[in-house]
């Protein structure tokens, strides 16, 4: 025979939900350094992409940026 689920007091109640809000918190904090390390990654590959690019071109880099700041 199947039982009923058990009444939890308040206080348990409340120490239910505190430890998930903690865990929640640890992970968006975790999620959120992860978005930085790859934001970092993907300006980095970028980076490197328009550095081949450049060199690739024959112009030098001064060039480059005298034809981007007009």
């Amino acid at each position: 025979m199947a039982r009923g689920k058990k009444s939890l007091t308040l206080e348990e109640q409340l120490e239910k939900i505190t430890a998930e809000i903690e865990d929640t918190e640890t992970s968006l904090k975790e999620m959120k350094r992860t978005k930085k390390e790859l934001e970092e990654q993907v300006k980095m590959s970028r980076l490197a992409e328009l550095d081949e690019l450049i060199s690739s071109s024959g112009k030098s880099f001064e060039e480059v940026k005298d034809l981007l700041s007009r």
